[in-house]
């Protein structure tokens, strides 16, 4: 970006790494030193797309960004559907790294064969849905696919986000502030261009199996008609909420009636049926707000991951109000969680009297405050004031406000925690141990909520016999390794977690994905072949977050009020994550890894065995 020049190379040099994620990742240890910052012009930011992008492969919409984390300092990475990802391999192009930065503000247009780098200085400081209108106005196409950011990466907030199509967000680990230091204000893409399937027939006879397996799905109905919201019964029914920052996983019963409520929620706001590119499922809508104080409003309807944050975690029972702020964060570019974990926190410690008004420039953080928390949603997307400190997340706010405040910041190696704890035992592993810090979509599984027709089938595919029960410890180190491999192969592919066997034992699995995969590329990788390929992919990750953040096993546990404070309610009253049992379960997910228990890295021989043996070198790991 410093330069303005553009390179060329051809995808076959990273063909071993798949796609996706997974090439971003090898870019990112490849060519960034332990001693670059987030924000130094020496970072990379990757943007990328799988082999099965673009195709007809279903659900095959996703984008990926990774980069450095301002965050955790460790492996930042980011998923996202809607349009652009097709749009970028039409144009002709997998992956684009930007290094560097630019002098002043800039955006990059692809157009097939045209790669510019143009002025963005009248677009600095506005949000992303007005950028991207006038991006569009300027270039004559409203087919033009824009990814930019909003002011909060332009204020280098650690929690910024990358918004894709206004509305779908590369939203955690903060890789729109890494583009906002590199002066990058959008991404535009336009491509008239198609991708070859090396085998059609093979190719197509999975994809209309595939979909006609959809068709007749109960799991495709209910994603079709209530989105992610459609988990709202289960998480009521297992006690899965994280009411009033994580002190209660039970939601009071007129929160219930009233904002989690897919069916009333549904009726009121819903006004039409979205897609990703390639999606059959149809899980996105367009919302409406007609009446009370957010009327005018429309916007595509915020995912469960904000009625949690956004209701359960501030108490507030106001579904549009739950609309409202998640437009906010995506006009302004920045990810729901970390403003919802760093206010949750600050209303605890305010509600305990371990902080005072003074402490939020007057201020006062109380449970269920709207016009509060969108004042200091502002103030964190500005940086203005307490907003500074806030815009940090809980954990860096904590450590800035005082000590006796740590305990009460829900995070795990440093990003704020959407992910409630002690009610499913899987899901919290998995969400701890995740590479990227706290997040549930590269090895949390969902499954141990879900109720299966085929019970016998999910056994042989999960090879654990408790796959279902949430609150048992036995099993669940192998659920989060076969979840982890199938997210690493989704991510490095461009497939939604949706549309496969994450979700849905009857979706596909490793067997389709891998047909899928050598229909399009014309290899011929058995299943073995492509978990191998997801092993290497996660033990580099695992590596680049030693080498950069210093991790190791201190930092795969949930948060202290999981392991000390029993469930005060719920189906689940007495229940909490005792330390011995999950020390217990961390020693049996590093030993299927073949890491060492003391410290969690990766050993000698595991690396070896996965060709990685230069980043034993690199860890400086004896045999």
């Amino acid at each position: 970006l410093n330069t303005g020049r553009f390179y060329f190379e051809p995808i076959t040099l990273y063909k071993d790494w798949l796609g996706g994620s997974g090439i971003g990742q090898w870019i990112l240890y490849k060519e960034i030193k332990p001693w670059v910052t987030p924000f130094d012009p020496a970072n990379r930011l990757v943007i990328g797309t799988g082999p099965l992008t673009g195709t007809l492969a279903p659900s095959s919409s996703r984008i990926t960004a990774e980069s450095k984390s301002p965050l955790t300092k460790g492996i930042g990475t980011s998923n996202a559907g809607g349009f652009a990802a097709a749009e970028l391999k039409y144009a002709g192009y997998d992956h684009i790294v930007f290094k560097g930065k630019a002098h002043k503000p800039v955006y990059l247009w692809i157009s097939d064969d045209t790669v510019q780098l143009k002025d963005a200085s009248h677009l600095w400081g506005k949000t992303t849905w007005d950028t991207e209108d006038i991006i569009k106005a300027e270039l004559g196409d409203p087919r033009i696919q824009v990814l930019s950011i909003g002011p909060a990466g332009e204020n280098l907030v650690p929690g910024a986000s990358i918004i894709v199509n206004k509305e779908r967000a590369l939203g955690r680990c903060g890789l729109g502030a890494v583009m906002g230091s590199k002066n990058l204000k959008a991404i535009a893409i336009r491509g008239h261009g198609s991708v070859k399937v090396a085998d059609p027939d093979a190719f197509m006879e999975i994809v209309e199996r595939t979909i006609d397996n959809y068709k007749v799905s109960n799991t495709v109905i209910n994603a079709a008609k209530y989105g992610t919201l459609g988990a709202t019964d289960r998480r009521v029914k297992h006690s899965g909420m994280a009411y009033k920052n994580h002190q209660e996983l039970e939601i009071p019963p007129e929160m219930i009636k009233d904002t989690f409520n897919p069916e009333k929620i549904d009726k009121e706001y819903r006004v039409r049926q979205l897609s990703c590119f390639a999606c059959p499922i149809t899980c996105r809508r367009h919302y409406h707000i007609n009446n009370g104080p957010y009327a005018g409003l429309k916007t595509e309807a915020p995912q469960f991951e904000s009625l949690v944050s956004y209701a359960a975690k501030l108490a507030v029972n106001n579904f549009a109000f739950v609309i409202k702020v998640t437009a906010i964060c995506n006009q302004y570019g920045i990810d729901v969680d970390l403003p919802a974990g760093a206010i949750a926190w600050a209303m605890e410690c305010y509600d305990r009297g371990l902080l005072s008004a003074g402490d939020f420039d007057g201020l006062i953080p109380v449970w269920g405050d709207e016009k509060v928390i969108l004042k200091l949603v502002n103030k964190i997307i500005y940086r203005d004031g307490i907003g500074d400190i806030l815009s940090e997340g809980a954990a860096r706010a904590a450590d800035i406000m005082g000590s006796e405040t740590k305990y009460y910041a829900m995070h795990v190696k440093g990003q704020d925690l959407y992910e409630p704890m002690r009610f499913a035992v899987g899901w919290s592993l998995g969400t701890c141990v995740s590479t990227r810090g706290g997040g549930h979509t590269t090895g949390a599984p969902t499954c141990e909520l879900l109720s299966f027709a085929d019970q016998k089938r999910a056994r042989d595919i999960f090879g654990v016999d408790t796959f279902n029960h949430p609150t048992a410890y036995e099993g669940k180190a192998r659920l989060v390794r076969f979840h982890e491999m199938l997210h690493r192969l989704n991510n490095s592919l461009g497939l939604c977690h949706f549309s496969t066997v994450a979700r849905d034992v009857t979706f596909p699995g490793f067997e389709e994905i891998t047909r899928l995969y050598n229909a399009v590329t014309g290899e011929r990788f058995s299943i073995d072949d492509m978990q191998y390929k997801a092993l290497r992919i996660l033990n580099m990750e695992k590596a680049f977050n030693i080498l950069h953040g210093g991790f190791g096993r201190q930092d795969d546990y949930p948060p202290l009020r999981a392991m000390e404070e029993p469930n005060p309610a719920g189906v689940n009253m007495g229940f909490y994550l005792e330390k011995d049992k999950f020390d217990a379960l961390l020693n049996e997910y590093y030993d299927l890894h073949g890491w060492d228990k003391e410290t969690s890295y990766p050993t000698r021989r595991i690396l070896t065995n996965l060709n990685l043996e230069f980043v034993a070198d690199d860890l400086k790991i004896s045999d």
